[in-house]
């Protein structure tokens, strides 16, 4: 997790390579070059800084700052694309099995995978399945099935 911070401009430890070399060697990196591109993105900030030019202040806005820079800051610029992504991919699947949790009970045991796939998609979005408007799609199914045993009115 230090790694990631040390990504992050409002850190104390902000591009430092001692903070940073753990989550590099997690994912690979080449850490001789990183040790020249965390030196030389320290210098590109300041200058930009010292210029009056704007000077990124999130992870997410060092992330797109560096993209104009890809190819000189290749394994800075990956890492910071990874410390961006994981903790949306992380706290959906930790959502999606809380979700399982509170759907399948002793009760529901029984119920197919994709009923529960449904509930647990109901459960995991509910707020936008609680905007939608149930009337309209009660009258678009009546309309479908032209069954005259279905009343749904």
């Amino acid at each position: 997790m230090t790694g990631i911070q040390s990504l992050s401009p409002m850190s104390e430890s902000f591009l430092k390579p001692d903070t940073i070399t753990a989550f590099a060697t997690a994912y690979e990196s080449n850490l001789n070059d990183l040790q020249h591109e965390l030196h030389q993105a320290r210098r590109l900030i300041e200058r930009k800084k010292q210029a009056g030019s704007e000077v990124p202040i999130s992870l997410l806005q060092l992330a797109s700052f560096l993209e104009p820079y890809k190819d000189a800051f290749h394994e800075l610029y990956r890492l910071s694309q990874i410390a961006v992504t994981i903790p949306v991919s992380s706290s959906a699947c930790e959502r999606s099995f809380s979700a399982l949790k509170r759907i399948k009970t002793y009760l529901r045991n029984s119920m197919t995978d994709s009923r529960l796939s449904s509930l647990g998609m109901l459960s995991i979005e509910s707020e936008r399945a609680k905007a939608l408007n149930m009337t309209t799609f009660v009258d678009v199914f009546a309309a479908n099935h032209k069954n005259s045993r279905i009343h749904l009115f």
